[in-house]
């Protein structure tokens, strides 16, 4: 009688480990994570990043766009970069001097289509050879296309070159031709 019973709780112990052995094995797959089929939140950045610099160079190495900002996100599937506080310099691919710079307290660039958006307080400074023929342009809802180079906005603008002051609602800027265009309600006030 004794060894029938130091036989059964062997065997007992035995079926306990394999039992619990296959639960293990069981729970184990079920958990298991793949970070290669992971989904983030996409209401939660993805990247975020504080006081960071990017720079666009072309083929041959010279330096076209530089962006600049305070703080930038970026959230799950898309190529939005969200900023704050941001600098965007563009640079004469021939002289590789500095030729406008657009600055706003809120934005966004797509990284892929090169397409941007500028929110409030955006000022657009055309560089000239003489820093008295600055062009500064203050205005706000800006939309950027970094392929055709153009800009535009249906918001109210001031433009200052010197003394002399332009204004009117709504504009368009061919950074190419360096023409700016003002839709409507333009007013000047020139000086010498």
């Amino acid at each position: 009688m004794f060894k029938l019973k130091y036989q059964s709780s062997r065997l007992f112990n035995a079926l306990t480990v394999i039992i619990l052995s296959g639960l293990c094995v069981l729970l184990n797959s079920l958990t298991r994570i793949d970070f290669h089929k992971l989904e983030l939140p996409k209401n939660k950045p993805e990247y975020s990043a504080t006081n960071f610099q990017a720079n666009l160079y072309t083929p041959k190495g010279i330096l076209v766009y530089q962006v600049s900002a305070e703080s930038g996100t970026q959230f799950p599937n898309s190529n939005r970069i969200m900023m704050t506080d941001l600098i965007l310099q563009a640079f004469n691919e021939s002289t590789t001097q500095i030729a406008q710079q657009l600055t706003s307290k809120d934005g966004w660039l797509d990284n892929q289509s090169l397409l941007g958006f500028l929110g409030e307080s955006v000022v657009i400074t055309f560089f000239e050879s003489v820093s008295a023929q600055n062009i500064n342009v203050y205005t706000k809802n800006v939309n950027i296309n970094g392929k055709t180079k153009f800009a535009d906005s249906s918001a109210p603008i001031r433009a200052v070159q010197g003394k002399s002051v332009l204004t009117g609602i709504g504009f368009s800027v061919d950074y190419d031709k360096k023409l700016l265009v003002i839709e409507s309600n333009v007013k000047v006030v020139y000086d010498k």
